[in-house]
């Protein structure tokens, strides 16, 4: 008799067991077993069984939250997201993406091809963790710009790859409206630099004339020569911003580069600084005509060349060559300088943004709108405390 219960016992603790096994090869965590009639380690079994199940019911749930939050919190970002496989099946889209590529969820990134025919493989070709300008035209014949960015991460030992690609016209408005934001700030800190002291010394004065206070002549001549600093101040100010707002448009024509560069090291030699670098012009593009506005061009390189001598400089070096598609002629002007902060990178073209002590924050800025009118970009990469490169790139 005690053999047979031992069976009967053996078989139910084999068979919740089972139940068990089977609810989590289906992720079927609804399981649970009444513990009314149970008794001894039958109970204890069924016990145990239970707070398994309920302890993965609980993980699961967890799980799930945490994936509809990060759901939630991807499908609101502006940047248009796709996520795939190394083969390029989609695995992923968030809102934007759907709403901003083909209206659809697509199941495959060549499926992409319908906006054009290179648009998947330019995807797939992008460098890792870099941005780059995807540019084409669509079949409905419109202009498309994307800034584009590769990611690889790795998931349970699979690898995939985040796509994430901006509207360049969001990208280019959220600049100009930082950089129109920044523009105020200085603008309205240089006025009121000028204005507040032109205030307060005609108002006093205005008191002592109106009140017999007893200035000397001496005290009325400082005040007023002060007020006429600082009206001087306040017109230089505008006047500079009337230069910024008045860059005439280019007259192109065509122009010798190593004339144009011969001419650049006859006059950074008669540039006086100090210390006085080694000054060094490199023409690697042969004997090549580009066209631009050689006025403009030249002062600009002058403009940079000029900063790189006074940043501490002992060498500074200006390098033209061909970009690797031989589309664009870059110059590259180079300093063993002091190099610029990186918060201060970020606002070196914009107006009256300056690291110098008295300068004016115009030079970069006027240089930015002249090859910018040339169709051109001019950028810059610095190391705080090391050095310096600004590359002004214009096509051929």
């Amino acid at each position: 008799m005690f053999s047979l219960f031992q069976n009967i016992f053996h078989n139910r603790s084999l068979g919740r067991l089972r139940q068990m096994l089977e609810s989590l090869r289906s992720k079927d965590f609804s399981l649970q077993y009444s513990l009314k009639s149970l008794r001894g380690e039958e109970r204890r079994l069924a016990e145990e069984i239970n707070a398994v199940i309920n302890l993965l019911r609980e993980e699961e749930h967890q799980h799930e939250r945490q994936v509809q939050f990060f759901e939630a919190l991807l499908t609101t970002v502006p940047s248009m997201l796709i996520a795939t496989d190394e083969v390029g099946a989609v695995k992923w889209m968030n809102t934007a993406a759907v709403n901003g590529l083909c209206g659809f969820r697509i199941p495959h990134l060549n499926q992409l091809a319908a906006l054009h025919p290179d648009f998947p493989a330019r995807l797939k070709a992008l460098r890792k963790g870099t941005a780059q300008l995807l540019a084409f035209t669509n079949e409905r014949g419109e202009a498309q710009k994307y800034s584009a960015v590769r990611t690889l991460f790795f998931s349970k030992g699979f690898a995939y790859h985040l796509y994430a690609l901006d509207h360049i016209e969001t990208v280019v408005q959220q600049s100009e409206i930082e950089a129109q934001q920044h523009l105020v700030r200085v603008m309205n800190h240089e006025i009121m630099n000028s204005l507040s002291p032109i205030i307060s010394l005609s108002q006093t004065l205005s008191e002592s004339l109106t009140t017999d206070a007893d200035l000397t002549t001496s005290e009325t001549r400082m005040a007023l020569e002060a007020i006429h600093r600082r009206a001087e101040g306040l017109l230089t100010f505008v006047n500079n911003y009337r230069k910024l707002s008045g860059v005439p448009l280019p007259v192109l024509t065509e122009v010798d580069l190593e004339h144009l560069l011969t001419d650049l090291r006859q006059l950074v030699q008669r540039m006086d600084f100090a210390p006085q670098p080694q000054f060094e012009i490199t023409n690697n593009c042969g004997d090549v005509r580009i066209t631009i506005d050689r006025t403009q061009m030249e002062q600009v390189l002058i403009n940079l060349l000029k900063n790189a001598a006074e940043s501490g400089a002992t060498k500074v070096s200006l390098t033209a060559d061909f970009t690797p598609n031989g589309r664009h002629i870059q110059f590259r002007v180079t300093d063993n300088g002091t190099g610029f902060a990186p918060e201060a990178l970020q606002h070196l073209f914009t107006p009256f943004f300056t690291t110098k002590q008295g300068g004016q924050g115009i030079g970069l800025a006027l240089c930015k709108q002249m090859v910018n009118n040339h169709g051109g970009t001019i950028t810059a990469q610095s190391v705080e405390g090391a050095n310096t490169c600004f590359t002004v790139k214009l096509p051929r």
